[in-house]
C-alpha cells in the first residue's frame, strides 16, 4: 500500500493558500460524490483495491483538506484513482478549470524526457534533455509522477504520461515541486547544460515550434477525413499508407473505409500499413469497421504484406484493434510496445464533480485480446524511436517497412 501510504504523507502546501471553510465544503461534498460515483458505474471498483482501503484513506483526505492547496488536493485525488488499478479509472485533469503549464512540451523517448515544442521564444531548447526542475533531479520527479498520472497502464505508457504532465504547474506544484509562477528547468542540449527560467500560462504554446519523427513523404495522399485519418499510395499504388491517429464517427469510418477498399481493388494494390502510432484510443468497433471492409480486398499479400505500426502511445481501442489487426489481418506489428496492456478494463464513462468541475473516468467494461498477462502488445519487429530521429525527421518504423517491401531488409 505504498500508494496510499503516500497519500496520507502529503506534505502540505509552502507558498500556495490553504483551502477557505467554503472550499473544503465544496471539496468535501466533491469527494463524497466522486466516491458515491465510482462505486454506482465502474463495473467492479475494489478488484485490486480493497474496499475498506478505500474509503479509509478518503476519509483521511477529508480530514487533512484544511491543511491543503486545491492542487494537493487534484494530486490526491489522482494518486488515490491509480491506486484503484485500472487506467481507464482515472482523474485526468479534464474539465472547466483552466490549468497552467510551462513554455515546453515533453516526449519520453529512451527513459528520457525530451524537448519536442516550445512556445517561439524558447525554440532553442528544442531537442534538449529535461534533467531537472527547482534542482530535483528527473529521475525523482518522475519517480513521483508515476503514482499520479492519469491513463498509465504500463511503464510505457507512465513514461508518456509523465512527459506530457511534466509542463503542467498544478501537477508539479501539487507534488510541492513547484511554487509560484515561475521554475527553474535544466537542460542538457547540443550546447551543453543549460538553466531556464519557465513561466506559467494558460494560453498553451504561443506559435509552437516542434519536433516531429513522421516522415510518409514515400505516400501520396489518395483520400483523407482529417489530418488524423487519410490514405495514401505508393508511386506504383503498390503500397497503402493509413494513417489512422484518432477515430472518426462510425459513418465517416464506413466512407472512408469504401474508399480505400474501392482504390485498393481498382489498383490491385499487394501491401499495406496501417499507422496506429500516437493513437490515444477510441472506440475499437470503428476500428473494426476498416478491417472488415479491408479483408474484401483480394489482391492484398494477406499472407506477408500487412503491417501495423505501434508505439507507447498507442492506447485503449487502438491497443485493441492493433491486436485484431494481427489476427483478422494477419498483420505484423513493428515499432514499439503499446501503452495499454491486451487484457484488462476499458470502454471509459465520465462524471464531473458538481463544484470543482473536475471531470472522472471509470472503466465500464474488462476485455482480453490475449492469452496471457503481459504489460502491453509487444511488436514483432521491434523498432524504438531515438531524439535523432526528431531532430533529422526520421521515421526509423516507416522507413524498414518500406526498405523491406522494397526487398532492401528482412525481418
Amino acid at each position: 500500500m505504498r500508494l496510499l501510504i503516500a497519500l496520507i504523507a502529503l506534505p502540505f502546501a509552502l507558498f500556495s493558500h490553504a483551502l477557505s471553510k467554503n472550499e473544503v465544503e465544496h471539496w468535501q461534498q466533491d469527494i463524497d460524490f466522486y466516491a458515491q460515483q465510482l462505486h454506482q458505474h465502474h463495473i467492479d471498483l475494489h478488484h485490486s483495491l480493497p474496499k475498506h482501503y478505500f474509503q479509509q484513506h478518503l476519509r483521511q483526505l477529508k480530514q487533512q483538506l484544511p491543511d491543503l492547496n486545491e492542487n494537493q488536493v487534484v494530486v490526491s485525488l489522482m494518486r488515490l484513482t491509480n491506486a484503484l488499478g485500472d487506467s481507464h479509472t482515472a482523474f485526468p485533469l479534464w474539465g472547466e478549470p483552466a490549468l497552467n503549464s510551462y513554455p515546453i512540451r515533453l516526449s519520453a523517448i529512451a527513459e528520457e524526457y525530451y524537448v519536442t515544442a516550445t512556445s517561439a521564444q524558447y525554440q532553442h531548447l528544442l531537442g534538449s534533455r529535461l534533467v531537472a526542475i527547482n534542482n530535483l533531479h528527473i529521475n525523482d520527479i518522475a519517480a513521483q509522477m508515476a503514482d499520479v498520472v492519469p491513463f498509465a497502464d504500463n511503464p510505457y505508457s507512465t513514461r508518456h504520461r509523465i512527459a506530457q504532465d511534466l509542463s503542467t504547474y498544478e501537477v508539479l506544484n501539487g507534488l510541492n515541486i513547484a511554487q509560484g509562477s515561475t521554475a527553474q528547468f535544466r537542460f542538457i542540449g547540443s550546447q551543453g547544460e543549460q538553466t531556464e527560467t519557465l513561466s506559467t500560462s494558460t494560453s498553451g504554446l504561443d506559435n509552437a515550434q516542434r519536433l516531429s519523427f513522421y516522415n510518409t513523404q514515400a505516400f501520396t495522399q489518395q483520400q483523407r477525413v482529417n489530418d488524423n485519418l487519410w490514405f495514401g499510395a505508393s508511386n506504383s499504388n503498390n503500397s497503402i499508407y493509413i494513417r489512422f491517429r484518432r477515430y472518426p464517427a462510425a459513418d465517416d469510418m464506413e466512407d472512408f473505409a469504401d474508399d480505400v477498399l474501392d482504390f485498393i481493388q481498382q489498383h490491385k494494390s499487394r501491401q499495406l500499413i496501417i499507422d496506429l502510432r500516437d493513437n490515444g484510443g477510441g472506440d475499437f468497433f470503428v476500428g473494426l469497421i476498416l478491417a472488415q471492409r479491408l479483408v474484401l480486398a483480394d489482391s492484398i499479400d494477406w499472407k506477408s504484406g500487412v503491417f501495423v505500426l505501434t508505439d507507447n502511445v498507442t492506447y485503449s481501442a487502438a491497443m485493441s484493434n492493433a491486436a485484431q489487426y494481427s489476427q483478422i489481418l494477419n498483420a505484423r506489428l513493428i515499432g514499439e510496445p503499446t501503452g495499454a496492456q491486451p487484457s484488462g478494463y476499458q470502454d471509459m464513462g465520465m462524471f464531473t464533480l458538481p463544484n470543482s468541475k473536475w471531470q472522472v473516468s471509470y472503466s465500464k467494461r474488462l476485455y482480453r485480446f490475449a492469452s496471457t498477462d503481459a504489460d502491453a502488445l509487444y511488436p514483432d519487429v521491434l523498432i524504438e524511436r531515438s531524439i535523432t530521429d526528431y531532430l533529422s525527421e526520421k521515421d526509423s518504423a516507416l522507413d524498414r517497412v518500406i526498405q523491406h517491401l522494397q526487398g532492401q531488409n528482412t525481418f
